[in-house]
């Protein structure tokens, strides 16, 4: 037999320097191989924008022997953590390397890499230029020449890349220290430079505040960005230093407590405060401040407001922009609610709103009707008589009151919603009947329109409308068709909008003639004088093949199956129960 053995094509470097999504990314791997080799510090030096200067990543390191080079660092793939387990031998770092092939991360942005290395006396250096990879056929064919001498010089390693591919975007500095300050913000003993400027506050990308602060017998600097990016902060909050040393871990100074800043938001705000002295405020092992101290006082007597009106300047006009437009849409439910309810309905959605801050409106809207539908049906009149006799007595017996209601509210919050999920099983469980026709799944959902996506929740029956319909119906469907006419039709929501809706038994098919059908009601409507906008549902137990798609529908038109509805509205509500109130 004879024998054959895998070939390393040298078309793998170019596969695997596409491994990264971005140039910054593919530096990034670069310092993350700096952190593993226990530097304290990494200097990041990128070109001006179309010249001709390579990158330069260098740091102090352990740095690599030629033996070591050409044992680990040339060996593709080979995972450090097999050999060496997850921490660093001296300084204990979690190693972020695991799959061997961050050596190539330059060449997604350069055709030249020369990397140069100290340790223990020794100078090494090789050259890895792209342009020989064509000339052989695999990796272990082509030459590499690695040069070595004596050194004085302190261990570490530097990387050089060359000749930038200039069909791709230049790397920033900007995105590379949003993405640094991403993973490295908060590490301690592990400075990065870029362009010559240490890693800091002020590089993140948002709102950023120096100021300085008088503490009763001491001063303080207060350093602090308000980001605007989506990628989440390693450690929100503010570190606080004295003599230049951290203690503990970032904190809030209170915020976290404060009912008017969202949690969330908090985790936009990165900073940290300078002290000097006060080290007598300190636990013994440099944990903390002492809860209670002088220090710990004057601190968030100063920065608890500073804190949050930066944090209200950034997101304060996003914030009510966000609060009108929910509230607009459900001003017309509020202003049919008992006089003395409107006030509390407005306040308990600003509640729910400020609470959940930056949840995509298709969450938090389903949270929002289910507090007015509470709010309708539920007597909440001995607790609002509470709060008013409370009024005008003493502070503490209207907090505790304004508690109480609170509790009541989210209380009947959460109870709708279960009841929802409760009718969600009914009709499911009547769904899969295959006795089920289209007068049961219509009397079971006509009055439940919510279920359908907040924005049907709000169509309303009308009586006079439904007079007028019935007599244009009893005019054009005769006969043969007589027993052929829309299921439902209802007006309005708060868009002035109509809805159509055309069931089909839980067991039917639907075909392109059933789209034809309830299209065809709607166009029947509109020649018949109705000219606002109805949006048309087709419901059935699954989707024909011959159905058109998405693209080539009429606007307004939803296809859906029975499933797919009591699917997605499960999800809604049980995410609202599962520790949303």
């Amino acid at each position: 037999m004879t024998q054959h053995s895998f070939k390393v094509d040298t078309r793998l470097a170019f596969l695997l320097s596409e491994n990264y999504r971005s140039p910054e990314k593919a530096l990034k791997e670069l310092i993350d191989n700096a952190w593993d080799a226990e530097a304290t510090k990494v200097c990041v030096t990128l070109p001006e924008l179309l010249s001709d200067d390579p990158i330069i990543v260098q740091d102090n390191g352990s740095g690599m022997t030629i033996n070591e080079l050409q044992s680990e660092y040339l060996n593709i793939a080979r995972n450090r953590r097999d050999r060496n387990g997850d921490f660093s031998p001296n300084l204990r770092r979690r190693v972020k390397g695991r799959k061997g092939i961050g050596k190539f991360a330059g060449l997604m942005i350069t055709s030249s890499m020369r990397l140069e290395t100290w340790a223990r006396n020794k100078y090494s250096a090789f050259s890895f230029d792209k342009s020989l990879l064509e000339r052989y056929e695999g990796l272990p064919d082509m030459p590499l020449e690695i040069e070595e001498s004596d050194s004085t010089t302190h261990s570490g390693t530097c990387i050089t890349l060359s000749h930038l591919n200039q069909s791709l975007r230049y790397p920033t500095a900007q995105k590379l220290k949003q993405i640094l300050l991403a993973e490295y913000g908060r590490e301690s003993n592990f400075d990065i430079f870029v362009n010559g400027k240490e890693l800091g506050v002020d590089d993140l990308q948002g709102e950023y505040k120096e100021e300085k602060i008088l503490l009763g017998k001491s001063k303080a600097t207060l350093r602090c960005t308000v980001t605007d990016q989506k990628r989440k902060l390693r450690k929100p909050g503010i570190s606080v230093r004295i003599n230049g040393k951290v203690i503990g871990d970032p904190i809030f100074f209170g915020l976290d407590k404060s009912d008017d800043i969202p949690k969330k938001l908090l985790e936009k705000l990165y900073g940290e405060v300078d002290l000097e002295g006060n080290d007598d405020d300190i636990t013994a092992d440099w944990g903390a401040l002492i809860e209670g101290s002088q220090t710990e006082k004057e601190l968030t007597e100063a920065l608890q407001p500073l804190l949050q009106a930066q944090l209200k300047s950034v997101y304060g006009q996003e914030m009510h922009l966000a609060q009108a437009r929910l509230r607009k849409k459900a001003l017309e439910r509020i202003s049919k609610l008992p006089e003395n309810r409107r006030d509390f309905a407005d306040k308990a959605i600003k509640k729910v709103l400020d609470r959940f801050y930056q949840e995509p409106e298709s969450k938090l809207e389903p949270v929002v009707n289910v507090l007015l539908d509470a709010l309708e049906h539920s007597d909440y009149r001995a607790v609002i008589e509470h709060i008013n006799a409370a009024r005008n007595s003493e502070v503490s017996r209207f907090a505790e009151a304004l508690e109480e209601f609170g509790f009541v509210e989210m209380a009947s919050v959460a109870e709708q919603a279960a009841h929802r999920l409760s009718f969600l099983d009914y009709l499911e469980e009547i769904c899969l009947r295959s006795e089920t026709l289209e007068s049961h799944v219509h009397k079971a959902i006509e009055g439940n329109l919510w279920m359908f996506g907040v924005e049907h929740s709000l169509f309303s029956s009308n009586t006079t409308l439904k007079r007028q319909v019935e007599e244009y119906l009893g005019k054009k469907y005769i006969g043969d068709r007589a027993d052929r006419r829309p299921d439902l039709f209802l007006t309005q929501n708060h868009n002035g909008e109509r809805l159509l809706i055309e069931f089909k038994r839980p067991s039917h098919s639907l075909t392109f003639a059933d789209y034809q059908q309830a299209t065809a009601y709607r166009n029947d409507f509109h020649q018949n004088g109705i000219d606002q906008q109805i949006n048309v549902i087709l419901i059935g137990g699954r989707l024909g093949g011959d159905l058109p798609t998405q693209e080539r529908r009429e606007p307004h038109v939803k296809v859906m199956c029975f499933s797919d509805i009591i699917s997605s509205a499960r999800r809604q509500y049980q995410w609202l129960l599962e520790g949303r109130l």
